[in-house]
């Protein structure tokens, strides 16, 4: 079946905040350690900047660290579009396991083949330590823990976490909320993680459970009800925004009676097409040259080290390096990347194995 087109940052917001940009803009203007161009250019481009994510974050934060958050979220959806690359990823994705519980239909976790020795693991704690400081010599202000496999299935998820605290501007963490006890919740907001992505795409059991296979709904739901429970209870722990994020199949899913019944549970609610990726290497070729603003975004670091350009490639065909060998920095301006980057510019991107599979750009 043909797919729609899809750019990396689309998201469906269905539930929507505002913020006063002139106060944001006065903010801008009253600091003088940015450079001036890059200034000129975040307020030019102010409202296409700040939209429902970052009046969230701001609305939580405040004054603290305003300009520079700005800044970062200007770069990140402005840089990979235009080129311009940074010293080290805008954005780094870090897998505490490849494992997972569930095995839905258009996830790769549905792919047989994925479920081997060769793929299948746990990051250990202090290597994980080892990116992170990685990323935090390197002035990183995104950290998504999650990619492959279920983040929560790692023993040493609250570690890790623990270990996060106050190092970003954006701490995420993507779960699907079927293992989420009590313990985890007050480890994921003890940390200030700053996003909390439930992966649920559904509002009602059947049709939940059809695309969750192996979920069980009502247990999500409370898992999430007290989830977000405990963060109302303690006001200590003010700065975590809960959202609801739905891959939206096409299936008659109803995206104003989501929003009407998560609404009032959880702070956000999003909607993302599918991305054809559970079969991802038998995938007809896509038949475009569009280049991939990921790979002037982010990284994707496995939990065994391997270092790859995005998850549609679940099985490392694009392997740029490995971070136990090198370091991240390095990766990212190396040769296998730099290589990739040039093949997309070039109009080469029907002959680059499995991008030219991917709906993503």
């Amino acid at each position: 079946m043909p797919y729609k087109m899809k750019s990396s940052q689309s998201v469906d917001f269905l539930s929507q905040s505002s913020i006063d940009l002139g106060f944001i803009k006065d903010e801008l203007q009253k600091v003088d350690r940015i450079d001036p161009g890059l200034r000129k250019e975040v307020l030019k481009n102010i409202e296409s900047v700040v939209s429902s994510q970052e009046t969230d974050w701001i609305l939580k934060n405040g004054t603290t660290n305003l300009v520079d958050y700005v800044v970062y979220r200007y770069k990140f959806k402005n840089f990979p579009r235009a080129r311009r690359l940074e010293q080290f990823p805008l954005h780094l994705l870090l897998e505490p396991t490849s494992v997972c519980n569930l095995r839905c239909p258009m996830c790769f976790q549905s792919d047989s083949s994925f479920h081997t020795k060769e793929y299948m693991g746990m990051m250990d704690s202090g290597f994980f330590k080892s990116l992170v400081d990685q990323a935090v010599e390197n002035n990183c202000k995104c950290l998504t823990l999650a990619s492959r496999g279920e983040p929560t299935l790692n023993k040493d998820f609250g570690k890790m976490l623990e270990y996060c605290k106050d190092k970003f501007f954006e701490l995420k963490v993507n779960t699907h909320a079927t293992v989420l006890s009590e313990r985890l919740c007050y480890e994921i907001l003890d940390s200030g993680v700053n996003i909390v992505v439930f992966s649920v795409d559904s509002y009602y059991k059947e049709e939940y459970e059809k695309i969750r296979v192996g979920g069980n709904f009502e247990q999500v739901l409370e898992n999430i009800k007290r989830f977000c429970e405990i963060k109302k209870r303690n006001k200590t722990l003010p700065k975590t925004t809960t959202r609801i994020s739905g891959v939206y199949l096409g299936q008659g899913q109803s995206k104003r009676e989501m929003l009407d019944f998560w609404k009032d549970i959880v702070d956000v609610v999003t909607f993302t097409d599918v991305v054809p990726r559970w079969d991802t290497y038998n995938n007809e070729s896509m038949n475009y040259n569009t280049p991939c603003d990921m790979l002037w975004e982010r990284m994707y670091v496995w939990y065994d080290g391997t270092c790859n350009p995005c998850d549609f490639d679940y099985k490392s065909r694009l392997k740029v390096g490995d971070a136990k060998k090198q370091l991240l920095k390095d990766i990212w301006t190396g040769k296998p990347y730099t290589k990739y980057r040039k093949m997309f510019l070039d109009g080469m991107r029907e002959k680059l194995y499995p991008c030219n599979r991917c709906n993503v750009y």
